[in-house]
């Protein structure tokens, strides 16, 4: 291979002057500048190419340092212009390529550096493995801000295909940076971004590797990388780069993204071009990484003030648009759906003070809520101004005007994050993020509370707002807290974040731990449903909003039938109009009460209610207007207001922002064909977001068929003219018959709650329906028979409807004191221990029959709580043995120093001789822990699987003594009450004893169905073969079921819901949505074989 004469040395001078014009506008650059920017010579050129034909021989050292700069500088020279096979095609942007001609460069290419640039590589150590702490090829490709141009972008595309240089990019320099981390210190993207592109290299290691100041994405995420939306993608598959170690409780990328104060909002410039470009703060850009590093290598050790400086210096011309082209905004005036481009930009210091001075300035006179407009004869239809949007005329706010949309301008709290914030990129990607705690002890939300009452500028705002001299009684502190608090209510990064843990947290528990620090929680919801009255005074209200701190966002308000006594108006309302016509003082045949209440709930600073349920079915009902009026200004998702035939154009009328909407029916089809219509639940303009209805449907006068065709005609017209809404898909409707023996409406906890049971608890609940279905699908002779389960308690109350036919015995052992003959009856209990206890063991596992023994209780010395006798416990497990249960739940404990008495030997005798007769025995540990010095019985006969509480992630609960086999849920478990109107919640470790004797009954069950499968001439399986049949089987299979540290918290919703899925689809090759239709077949069959084979531990 030949080249001209001098070929060489002019190519590189004129690559380099392109450089040096590169370098003159990034500004400062370091000494290599001068070394490269040398003429060279012809010859000088030529020698430098003979050198580099001269074959490497094995015995030639070669010069003691080699040249990188100068190796680079031509190898970049010769590379090909033209593009090549390994080549992306995407990255050249040259239009004459030529595949044939690239490839054949690039052979050529390869011949002469490919080999001495590998030689360019750093030794490897005793172990094989290349050594760092110098600079290497990378590093200096990064000084040279070598990715500017499309050739220098294929060459280093070329270099990171080579799997010798690949590994060079986790090798760290003399100061403990690889190359990546210069790059994004320097603001290098265009390198970033070629990396992030490359196909085959072990991004996640190169991504965790540390500096002092973090992984990668924490230095992304601190120099603003504009394509970070790929680079966390990246981070998928481990999520600990996002995480955080938690050995070193450092901040998270999520903590550093928080703590830039100034936040996105609308851009309304004609700004050619701004659609497509996202301009980053500047910081100096021009400046090379190394200097950067210096001032950043204490990064990790600061707590407070570390970013300080990098963020509050660079407002000044922080100006950026975001293209946001998933906006959830709709075009008005046009037929089809059309998402609208929202253009974003950064606000300025003067653009802070700006906004800060609207929100503080008329925060006195913002509290008051909006009204909806006055219906008169010249309101046109559909042209409802919702609030929030309000018209900015010569810089001041004009609230009222409900002129046109065209002419208005969204408030800057209206404003959502854009989704390529990296806030809303970081939670989005690692939820699990919100609740880790950084080294000052705060959760990235609690982070970004302090950023903002900390910066200098907000703080100006707020003491000048609390010096206000006003004509009020409020003290300066009050002020300072009101201002304080709207400040954090109306950052958009702190609502995102709040917004996301409401909808998102598993857990009521985990919202609180990730927003607030302890003792300076907030309500979170509002829930009148149990008043003992249905008549309450305004004073009522007033006291409550002496110890009630609400958050703006509430996750659901709930108010049963309720009567409101009026007091006198305690203020006017700005811009409200005369007495004579507000909506409250128009006469009205329906009720209003509910208005005073939403009233209150939007002084005391709530915006927001996820959720809102009503029960609004007495004789007189609340009248259309009114719940316009309560819900009027408040951002509703989830609609449940419980009204018969209640008109879609109210709940259009009271929020847009629509979701989910529960509507209760009285049959008639006037009615549903309203709904239906294209002026109805359907209609975009009316219900943009709307994604599930569900409509309660009495008999009506009609048939069953009419019935049944009306509601199918309503359910697909409003699909039909709904089409796909903003998430992409059509309207979920559900139609469900609507005949309780009690009015229809009248339960603020309906079937619906139900089905939001824990995932521990739905997950048995859909794998035990899938069973008993499969027995049930068998003809009556071949179905599985029922788990026999004795209960020892307090008794049953046989009046429960779903009790009743679970009943197939009872005994008691209780009687009247100072009595001999007479009893307290099994069925007429003392409390509602025993039938809680009962309600849930059916629940987990409905193929089962209760065997009920009352025990004798006598009172504490206390006078509270109860005392269960040895001896009535004694007869009580000896009778149950009798019947041939298969388990006992025991949910109490006997504690006592004195262990040798007659009556505790005859407990010890039954037990032994329950346990001889194989039954499996559950009792409750101590809900006391450490706190106890006494025995405590059975449990400490090691003859029972001893219980503990926890919650329903796993977490034993800090009162349950240690001494326990498992752990199962024992807080805040629900229970559905006897009328059907509400959820009671119940806690302790005889709860969880209960949930653990039904998950026992249902292996036993699901065993019993698999082997009755098997066997011929439908014979049943017999207890002495059913494999859980055995304290120690059985205690092994919920250790397999237990995961975690202690692996003592069986994981129901991973076993019996997750596992199950894969193993059924494993088996049909398609995918199971719901456990619980699925129907019995061979597959399904087969699938229970391997999921009890794994439980089984075989």
């Amino acid at each position: 291979m030949e080249y001209k004469k001098g070929e060489m040395g002019e190519k590189g001078e004129k690559d380099e002057k392109g450089e040096k014009g590169e370098r003159g506008e990034r500004g400062k650059r370091r000494g290599i500048d001068k070394q490269l920017g040398t003429k060279e010579k012809k010859g000088k050129g030529t020698k430098i190419l003979k050198q580099q034909q001269r074959p490497a021989r094995i015995n030639d050292t070669g010069p003691k340092e080699i040249d990188h700069d100068t190796l680079l500088s031509n190898a970049l020279a010769k590379f090909p212009e033209k593009c090549a096979e390994k080549c992306d095609p995407s990255m050249c942007e040259r239009q004459d390529c030529n595949a044939v001609d690239g490839k054949r460069e690039l052979e050529e290419f390869e011949k002469l550096f490919k080999t001495r640039l590998k030689d360019a590589t750093p030794p490897k150590d005793v172990s094989g493995k290349v050594k760092g702490g110098t600079k290497n090829l990378f590093h200096i490709i990064v000084e040279k801000s070598w990715s500017k141009t499309p050739k220098q972008r294929r060459f280093l595309n070329w270099m990171l295909q080579q799997q010798e240089h690949q590994v060079l990019l986790g090798l760290e320099d003399d100061k403990g940076f690889t190359p990546m981390h210069n790059a994004l210190y320097g603001k290098l993207d265009e390198f970033v971004d070629v990396v992030l592109e490359v196909e085959g290299l072990n991004i996640i290691n190169i991504l965790k590797k540390k500096c002092p100041a973090g992984n990668c994405v924490h230095l992304a995420t601190k120099t603003y990388f504009p394509n970070l939306s790929d680079m966390v993608s990246k981070c998928a598959r481990d999520k600990d780069i996002l995480m955080g170690d938690e050995n070193s409780p450092d901040d998270t990328p999520l903590h550093i993204a928080v703590q830039y104060v100034p936040v996105p909002f609308y851009d309304d410039r004609d700004v050619p071009g701004s659609d497509d470009e996202t301009e980053r703060p500047n910081h100096d850009g021009g400046q090379y990484a190394q200097q950067i590093h210096e001032n950043d290598l204490e990064f990790s050790g600061d707590d407070d003030d570390d970013l300080d400086g990098d963020y509050n210096n660079s407002r000044e011309d922080d100006e950026s648009s975001v293209s946001d082209g998933e906006s959830d905004r709709y075009l008005e005036g046009e037929d089809e759906q059309e998402q609208e481009s929202v253009r974003y930009k950064i606000e300025t210091d003067q653009e802070l003070e700006a906004r800060l001075a609207l929100i503080l300035g008329d925060l006195d006179k913002r509290i008051v809520r909006p009204r909806p407009p006055l219906r008169t004869q010249d309101t046109k239809p559909n042209t409802l101004q919702h609030p929030g949007i309000e018209e900015i005329k010569n810089g001041e706010l004009e609230v009222g005007n409900t002129s046109s949309a065209s002419q208005v301008t969204p408030v800057q709290d209206l404003v959502e994050l854009p989704l390529n914030h990296s806030v809303r990129l970081l939670v989005e990607a690692c939820p699990e993020a919100l609740t880790t705690k950084n080294r000052s002890g705060r959760t990235p939300y609690q982070e970004r509370e302090h950023t903002l009452l900390n910066d200098p500028i907000v703080k100006t705002h707020v003491e000048k707002y609390a010096k206000k001299k006003v004509s009020s009684s409020d003290t300066e502190e009050i002020r300072e807290a009101r201002a304080k608090r709207v400040v954090i209510a109306k950052d958009p990064v702190s609502h995102y974040i709040r917004s996301f843990c409401m909808r998102e947290s598993k857990s009521r528990e985990e919202i609180m731990k990730r927003l607030y620090k302890p003792g300076q929680e907030c309500h979170i919801e509002f829930d009148l449903a149990g008043m003992p009255t249905p008549v309450i005074k305004h004073e009522y209200l007033d006291q409550l909003e002496k110890h009630l701190k609400f958050e703006s966002i509430l996750k659901y308000v709930a108010l049963p039938v309720l009567a409101v006594e009026s007091q006198p108006v305690r203020g006017l309302r700005r811009n409200r109009p005369p007495p004579s016509e507000t909506k409250s003082d128009l006469h009205r045949n329906g009720r209003s009460d509910l208005v005073a209440v939403f009233d209150w709930l939007w002084g005391m600073g709530v915006r927001e209610i996820i959720r809102v349920i009503v029960v609004d079915d007495g004789d007189l009902s609340h009248a259309d207007t009114a719940i316009v009026e309560a819900l009027y200004g408040f951002k509703v998702e989830e609609w449940d207001w419980k009204r018969v035939d209640l008109c879609s154009d109210v709940i259009y009328e009271s929020s847009p922002h629509i979701r989910e909407v529960s509507l209760y029916s009285s049959g008639n089809n006037a009615v549903l064909m309203g709904w239906a219509s294209a002026e109805g639940l359907g209609n975009r303009d009316k219900f943009p977001h709307l994604e599930k209805v569900n409509l309660f449907v009495q008999d009506g006068l009609e048939d069953n068929g009419t019935w049944k065709w009306n509601n199918k005609r309503c359910r697909e017209k409003i699909i039909k003219h709904g089409k796909n809404g903003a998430n992409g898909t059509e309207i979920d409707v559900k139609i469900i018959a609507d005949n309780n023996l009690v009015k229809f409406s009248s339960e603020l906890s309906t079937t619906e709650n139900i089905e939001e049971a824990p995932a521990w608890i739905k997950s048995i609940r859909d794998f035990s329906t899938f069973l008993m279905h499969a027995s049930m699908a068998e003809d009556k002779g071949n179905q599985v028979p029922p788990v026999k389960i004795a209960i020892i308690d307090d008794g049953i109350d046989a009046t429960m409807h779903g009790l009743q036919p679970k009943i197939a015995g009872g005994a008691t052992f209780c009687p009247y004191p100072h009595s001999s003959d007479l009893v307290n009856s099994y069925f007429v209990p003392r409390g509602k221990h025993g039938t809680l206890m009962a309600q849930l063991i059916c629940d987990i596992c409905p193929g089962t029959q209760l065997y009920i023994a009352r025990l004798e209780e006598l009172p504490t010395l206390t006078g509270g709580g109860r005392r269960v006798t040895a001896r009535s416990a004694a007869k009580a497990v000896d009778w149950a043995v009798s019947c041939g249960v298969n388990i006992i739940s025991m949910s109490w404990t006997i504690q006592t120093a004195v262990r040798e008495n007659e009556d505790m030997k005859k407990l010890k005798a039954a037990i032994d001789r329950a346990n001889t007769a194989n039954i499996l025995m559950f009792c409750s540990a101590s809900d006391q822990g450490a706190n106890t010095t006494e025995d405590c019985f059975p449990g400490d006969w090691n003859q029972c699987i001893r219980i503990g509480g926890a919650t329903f992630t796993g977490e034993k609960l800090t009162w349950v003594d240690d001494k326990v086999n498992f752990w199962f849920p024992g807080r805040n478990v629900p229970f559905i009450s006897k009328d059907g109107k509400s959820v009671v919640y119940e806690s302790g470790s005889s709860v969880a004893t209960a949930a653990a004797s039904g998950l026992a009954g249902v292996l036993l069950y699901s065993a019993r169905l698999l082997y009755s499968k098997k066997l011929k001439d439908s014979e049943t399986l017999k207890d002495k073969d059913n494999p859980f049949q055995d304290r120690t089987a059985m205690m092994n299979a919920l250790t397999v079921m237990a995961k975690g540290v202690d692996a003592k918290f069986p994981r129901t919703d991973d076993i019996l819901n997750k596992m199950f899925k894969k193993k059924i689809q494993q088996i049909t090759k398609k995918i199971t949505k719901n456990i619980n239709t699925l129907e019995w077949s061979e597959a399904s069959q087969g699938a229970l074989e391997a999921l009890l084979n794994y439980i089984q531990g075989s």
